[in-house]
């Protein structure tokens, strides 16, 4: 057969890229954490372990440049806020051309209200600003308030944590470790299952992040926890695991419970581990709602101390 002569769109990897990016490897942490963690961002997508859990649902690539974490996704062409203590005008003419050569013009995503004046400064009217849509915006409370439900607030949250001790009286908190991998890995499969009804796409994107997370635990220094029926070695029915944002905040990306079985199971995961292991911080990001009023309703029923609005930024070059 002869070839036709039409010429067809260049792909990804015939695009010029002179930043350097690529899709992100566990070790990666060792440069790009220091950067994420100095900024003390407060957006889930900053978490160099949710990057590289999600990098092949999104096409995430990463690279360094002047300081600044840079980030893209090769499928949606948009790029992160950079991050970094450098200039901006070091960087957003690079991504600007970067942009062009995919045929489109820069824009940015995870702004929040602080980074709309840097942008301002360093180009005046050149970002079209708005507002993401707030499906996206991500969940803050105090790691105090979630660990002691203290208040009149928090009363309904109390009723919820007695019923589950008094209904599952054997109950047993332990903190993950490497060896319990394998256990809350076949409770993640097995609920999946359960629910694959509601969003059998969804949970399966879902579990191959997850066992992405999995298997980087160490590395990306993951923190977990899991609660058994009755005891030490006995059923897993609730688990939970994130990952430090910055030396003040906590993200939890994961948390599943048997809730139909042990009513209060959520409750009392999420309070035990902001008392007993998530201590050492002020805020813990739960994430954002996905827009499912259930889950909205959910989140905001633990009253957070923000929800973090988020934007974005499409460039004019001038």
């Amino acid at each position: 057969m002869i070839a036709s002569a039409a010429t067809s769109e260049p792909s990804q990897l015939d695009l010029p890229n002179a930043l350097g990016f690529r899709r992100p490897k566990p070790e990666d942490i060792l440069w790009a954490r220091p950067i994420l963690f100095e900024a003390e961002r407060l957006g889930c997508e900053f978490c160099f372990g949710n990057i590289y859990a999600w990098c092949r649902k999104y096409g995430t690539e990463i690279t360094q440049h002047s300081g600044f974490f840079l980030s893209r996704s090769i499928k949606q062409a948009i790029y992160c806020m950079p991050i970094g203590q450098g200039d901006l005008k070091d960087v957003i003419p690079l991504l600007s051309e970067d942009a062009k050569q995919r045929g489109a013009a820069l824009r940015l995503y995870g702004l929040n209200a602080q980074d709309i004046p840097r942008l301002e400064e360093a180009y005046p009217g050149a970002f079209c600003i708005e507002k993401a849509n707030p499906a996206d915006f991500d969940f803050i409370y105090s790691q105090e308030d979630l660990a002691t439900l203290a208040g009149k607030k928090f009363h309904q949250k109390r009723n919820h944590v007695a019923r589950f001790m008094r209904e599952c009286p054997g109950w047993f908190f332990e903190e993950l470790t490497p060896a319990l991998l394998d256990e809350v890995l076949e409770m993640e499969k097995t609920w999946a299952e359960q629910n694959a009804a509601r969003n059998p796409e969804g949970f399966a994107e879902e579990l191959e992040a997850f066992e992405r997370s999995l298997r980087n635990f160490q590395t990306f220094g993951l923190r977990g926890a899991l609660l058994r029926e009755n005891g030490p070695g006995s059923r897993v029915i609730a688990f939970t695991m994130g990952e430090a944002l910055s030396k003040y905040t906590f993200c939890t990306h994961y948390e599943k419970a048997y809730a139909e079985d042990y009513t209060g199971a959520y409750q009392m995961i999420n309070r035990c581990f902001a008392e007993e292991t998530l201590d050492g911080f002020e805020l813990i990001n739960r994430e954002e709602d996905l827009g499912h009023e259930g889950l909205r309703k959910a989140k905001l029923s633990y009253h957070p101390t923000q929800v973090l609005e988020k934007y974005y930024a499409t460039f004019h070059s001038q």
